[in-house]
């Protein structure tokens, strides 16, 4: 049995993709641009030059792309085209939760088209937003500024936790049964983000507002405090799925994988900030 690439291996999904994998005791190649551990391997979908050494011995890859890239699929395509070229069919694809509703944001679409008409043996996961957004993303905002800060208006989100999706993720890398599937993963109850800041003013003892901040003001703050305007644009097209009311919905594919319900929002945010 060969071993599992896993893309991103250092991000918030694919270290903890790693975790789950050395739980269930599997060999895996963690693709890094950094390599520092025995299991690393160089890797960047942008240096196709990594990609023959970091296969090597790999039969199942996790292809999980960089965050925060307009044109995600001009820089997975080659990758995906490799394996196929390579002969590794058996894939898991980190996809979005109604990511066909993300307005200029068509990149996981054109993906998941792709590895079904190039004849891989995928599974696709489409996870909605993560709980540990609001410690990675608005971190800084609910410590110093006791605000949260993103153009999501009155809409709610199933906020799940990044480790239930790296669980489903291993899973699938790991037993039969998870061919030709998609899961859509998400938290178990949808919550507004007036709802989080009541949560996070519980779990802080401090008095957490969300201003609501329109698509202009949210992009004038980002661009004034230095973020490039496409990280504003993306952030807009993206959280604008929170605003339209297309991810107020639950399933209850995590439960259907691993047995279990998923991780309430409540204890994320208490790990995070309590």
């Amino acid at each position: 049995m060969g071993k599992i690439l896993v893309t991103g291996a250092t991000g918030t999904i694919g270290r903890l993709v790693v975790k789950h994998l050395q739980r269930l005791n599997a060999a895996y190649l963690a693709g890094t641009r950094k390599p520092e551990g025995e299991n690393d391997v160089y890797f960047d979908f942008n240096d196709p030059s990594s990609f023959e050494k970091a296969t090597e011995g790999a039969d199942k890859v996790f292809v999980l792309g960089p965050p925060l890239v307009l044109g995600l699929d001009a820089i997975i395509t080659p990758f995906l085209d490799f394996l196929k070229g390579r002969g590794i069919k058996r894939i898991v694809y980190f996809s979005a939760y109604q990511a066909d509703k993300m307005k200029g944001l068509d990149f996981h679409p054109k993906l998941e088209q792709k590895v079904k008409d190039d004849g891989f043996d995928y599974t696709i996961l489409r996870p909605t937003f993560f709980a540990q957004n609001f410690k990675n993303y608005e971190g800084d905002n609910i410590a110093q500024r006791n605000i949260i800060f993103m153009p999501a208006g009155d809409g709610k989100a199933s906020f799940i936790d990044a480790d239930n999706v790296a669980e489903v993720a291993a899973l699938a890398l790991t037993q039969d049964g998870h061919s030709g599937k998609a899961y859509e993963l998400t938290g178990p109850v949808t919550v507004s983000y007036d709802d989080v800041a009541a949560l996070l003013s519980e779990i802080t003892g401090r008095t957490i507002s969300y201003p609501k901040p329109g698509n202009e003001e949210f992009k004038s703050v980002l661009v004034s405090s230095g973020a490039p305007e496409f990280i504003a644009d993306y952030l807009i097209s993206v959280y604008g799925t929170i605003a339209a009311g297309n991810v107020d919905s639950v399933t209850d594919d995590y439960k259907k994988v691993t047995g279990k319900e998923p991780t309430p929002i409540r204890k994320v945010l208490e790990q995070d900030f309590a």
